[in-house]
């Protein structure tokens, strides 16, 4: 399996496995919200339940993120090998890894980092359909593309 094939996969269960994390947090809030709901002591049970429903839409908007950027991913082919900085594209700068997908941050692989950009990245946006041995000057850095898979 490829380098690109294996870190596209590993980001996609490591997005799966947020998205599982973030719902079991959110059944378990619901819970314990629907529990002390069921006390009468007033208004410190229902400023509680009150918190624990924004924690609640909060979680809910994680696990929208994590499904969108899951989506998005799927529609990718890692096998597919591309000659210019283009979505789905792996490529490497000045010994930086950097991979055009989902806009997850840093991830690590075989004791690599690895940068996850989306194409709204203004550094994807500054390389897009450069090719390798190509420069581009952004934030005041010349960035010369290496290697792209």
């Amino acid at each position: 399996m490829s380098l690109k094939t294996r870190l596209h996969a590993h980001l996609f269960n490591t997005l799966e496995n947020r998205k599982t994390a973030l719902q079991l947090g959110r059944s378990q809030l619901s819970v314990d919200s629907t529990a002390s709901g069921k006390g009468s002591a007033g208004d410190k049970h229902e400023v509680g339940i009150a918190m624990a429903q924004i924690e609640i839409e909060k979680l809910d908007q994680q696990i929208a993120l994590a499904q969108q950027q899951l989506a998005v991913l799927q529609k990718l082919d890692p096998s597919t090998s591309l000659n210019q900085i283009l979505m789905g594209a792996l490529f490497e700068i000045d010994q930086q890894w950097y991979y055009c997908s989902v806009p997850f941050g840093q991830l690590e692989l075989d004791q690599t980092t690895f940068f996850c950009l989306s194409p709204e990245a203004p550094l994807y946006k500054a390389l897009k359909g450069k090719k390798e041995q190509e420069s581009t000057l952004f934030n005041g850095r010349n960035w010369k593309i290496n290697k792209i898979y």
